[in-house]
Parts: structure tokens; sequence; C-alpha cells
């Protein structure tokens, strides 16, 4: 991935770099698994995804294209992990959902790529201490100690620092402009009671459920994600009615 585009990108760039990261520590801790390992996934991969036929634009939202990069980024991506446990995408099955991938990681590109136009439109900024701050946490998170080390990762991806930066950017608008438009409420004790019923439905021995009480913070947690989430895809189907978008794979 020689250039990260969109708030997606860091996601697929943690991926790789804690993968890339994690080689060393395996093979100080192992033996190391041989690389042709690893190229021979590539290559299979590569065989299964046919690049070359994507499109250098594969859609234009409200005027603004969305080069392939990225999308034939996180598609190796998903293909190579789901290939390293073992699923067979050259079967019939396989092919099947590695289709329904495909659509999945296009739908979320463009879904990111609306949601950064909206944050613009809305004059959301970004700080260099909001960069940094998760330029941090991207660090906490991977098997680095360092803005030094993950420098390393990037030189070994091919990418920037300036390109991370850039690219984290749109990351943080677009939270910005999810959470500044998202109406959270706290839930009742009725609701996590009823929350806490509908698990104890689906439990066999409810004597092994833990307590009411104690079980409260995991209930509150949950019944605030998925506010968050029905209230996210309604802001992404509200921004895809009154967009023009093209996809051209």
């Amino acid at each position: 991935m020689k250039k990260i585009t969109m708030g997606l990108g860091i996601f697929v760039l943690a991926i790789g770099l804690a993968a890339c990261g994690g080689e060393e520590t395996e093979q100080e801790e192992t033996v190391a698994t041989p690389e042709e390992e690893s190229v021979a996934v590539d290559q299979d991969i590569n065989s299964i995804i046919d690049t070359e036929s994507i499109p250098e634009i594969i859609a234009t939202v409200n005027g603004e294209d969305i080069e392939k990069e990225i999308y034939v980024a996180n598609l190796q991506q998903q293909a190579s992990s789901l290939a390293m446990q073992g699923f067979d995408l050259d079967s019939e099955e396989g092919r099947s959902y590695l289709e329904m991938i495909e659509e999945s990681i296009l739908q979320q590109i463009i879904n990111e790529k609306l949601i950064v136009q909206a944050a613009n439109a809305e004059d959301i900024e970004v700080s260099e201490e909001d960069i940094d701050q998760e330029i941090a946490t991207l660090i906490e998170e991977l098997p680095i100690e360092s803005e030094e080390d993950l420098q390393a990762l990037l030189d070994e991806q091919g990418v920037t620092m300036e390109e991370l930066r850039s690219d984290i950017v749109d990351y943080v608008k677009r939270d910005k402009y999810i959470q500044q438009n998202l109406t959270i409420t706290n839930p009742t004790e009725e609701e996590l009671q009823a929350l806490y019923d509908e698990m104890l439905a689906m439990v066999e021995d409810e004597s092994e459920a833990p307590a009411f009480e104690d079980y409260k913070d995991e209930l509150e947690y949950s019944f605030l994600q998925e506010q968050e989430q029905e209230q996210t895809m309604q802001l992404v189907e509200n921004l895809r009615e009154t967009s023009d978008i093209t996809i051209h794979i």
C-alpha cells in the first residue's frame, strides 16, 4: 500500500503494521514461519483477486473520485486474513463470500467519503494535537514503543508520516462529525433490566449468569453502543439519499 486515503486506511495500516511488527517477535519465539509461505499466500490471493480489472477510479461521490488503492488494500488484507485461517477462497463458497466482502468494502469506503465530505461542509477542524493523540494511540496498539519505531514500520510499508497524518485528519473529522450529530441518552433502570432479561433468556443455566447489579456496567455499555450504531447507520443513510454516487466497478 503506497498511499493511504481516507479514515478507513488507518485500520488497514494498523493491521498491516501489526502483522509486520509482530513478525520479529514471532521469529524470536518460534523460529519463524518461512517467507515462502507468506509469498505463497500473496500469490494465491493475487490469482483469486484480479486487481488489473479493477478501474483506477472505483467510485465518484459528489464529484470526488475514489481511487482503487484503498479498496485493493482492504480487499487484499481481508482475503489474506481469511486465507491464513485456512479459508478456501478458490472454492465456490469462498468466491461467493469474497464477493460479499468486495461489496461491503466498497460501500464502507463510500460511506467514509460521505462522512468526511459532510464534516468538511460543517467546517470541522482537526488540530495537530488531535493528530498527535491518534498517533500515540496507534503506537500503544502496535507492538512498538516509540514514534521512531512507527516511522521504521511506515518505511517498510512505503508510507510516509505525512500520508499517515493526512489520513488521520480524515479519520478524526469523521469521528467528530458523527459525535456531533448523535443524540445518545443514558438507559433507564427499566431498559437495563430488559437487556438483562434478554441475556438470561439466552443462557441455559441462569444460575451461572452474573447478577444484574454486577453486570450493569456491561449492559449500559451495550445499550449506548447499540444507540450509536443505529444512529450512525441512519446518519449515513441520510447522507446517501442526498448525494450523487456513481460506482465504476
